[in-house]
């Protein structure tokens, strides 16, 4: 029952589909304008699901904690052909590492995951870390509230146009209370991960620094792409083909591992 946007390549490349997964406040539509027309481009089957209270999903209930959101994902897989490339961005990058490394039930098989600028192992050691290095922290009470200038701070360029930040401002959507608490108690366990794994970092990430973004390759033995100068939310970035390049790269390599 969840939201499907789905694109097939006109000339489809030998490797695994690729099942998007967006983070906190968003749903499938933030795939839809750069990432699912850029991967169909370059060969690969891609499809972008909203969990459950996101974009038109059913809605969540007060009581939705993380792993319903894995579990989303679970179902979403089992419903492919093959074992996808995950990519799972933010919060949804969380997801993707509570799945492989089962935190929330028996891991499903996949090709790869590809966390996008993804939260931590740990998000309250990394926010405590920023704190006492004293450095710049997203008001998330602002963004929380959707406010223009904490949403453009956070997750954009200074430089987005004002129209394109008004649409995609409008169709963020709030969290349940309990996924933020059941992230903070329900940790990923990288040692029994056997998925590989690709980390895209954002060079002027807002909200994930790059150093998160190294420990978190390091965590997972993972190389680690940065994309220079671009934001959080860089599906929705003109850096994006930088990170789509990067994505079927990895996944045509997958493919060629497994005939080997």
């Amino acid at each position: 029952m969840l939201e499907w946007i789905s694109t097939q390549p006109q000339q489809p490349r030998p490797a695994p589909p690729v099942l998007l997964v967006h983070g906190a406040w968003h749903a499938a539509w933030c795939w839809a304008e750069r990432a699912l027309p850029d991967l169909a481009a370059r060969g690969l089957a891609a499809h972008a699901i909203s969990l459950r209270g996101h974009g038109a999903s059913p809605p969540a209930s007060p009581l939705t904690t993380i792993c319903d959101y894995v579990h989303d994902v679970r179902d979403a897989i089992a419903t492919l052909p093959q074992p996808p490339v995950l990519v799972g961005h933010s919060a949804g990058g969380y997801v993707a590492q509570l799945l492989m490394t089962g935190r929330c039930g028996p891991p499903p098989v996949l090709a790869g995951v590809v966390l996008l600028c993804s939260s931590p192992v740990s998000s309250p050691a990394y926010f405590l870390r920023r704190w006492r290095e004293g450095a710049p922290m997203v008001d998330i009470r602002a963004l929380l509230r959707r406010e223009p200038a904490a949403v453009r701070a956070a997750l954009f360029r200074s430089d987005i146009a004002a129209a394109d930040l008004e649409r995609y401002r409008q169709q963020l959507v709030s969290e349940p209370p309990l996924v933020m608490m059941s992230s903070m108690l329900i940790r990923p366990r990288p040692s029994a991960c056997r998925t590989p794994v690709l980390v895209i970092a954002a060079g002027d990430d807002a909200i994930f620094d790059l150093a998160a973004q190294q420990a978190l390759a390091a965590a997972y033995g993972a190389e680690v792409f940065v994309i220079p100068a671009a934001p959080h939310d860089i599906m929705l970035d003109p850096a994006w083909p930088l990170a789509g390049a990067a994505i079927a790269r990895f996944a045509v390599e997958l493919s060629l591992t497994v005939r080997v």
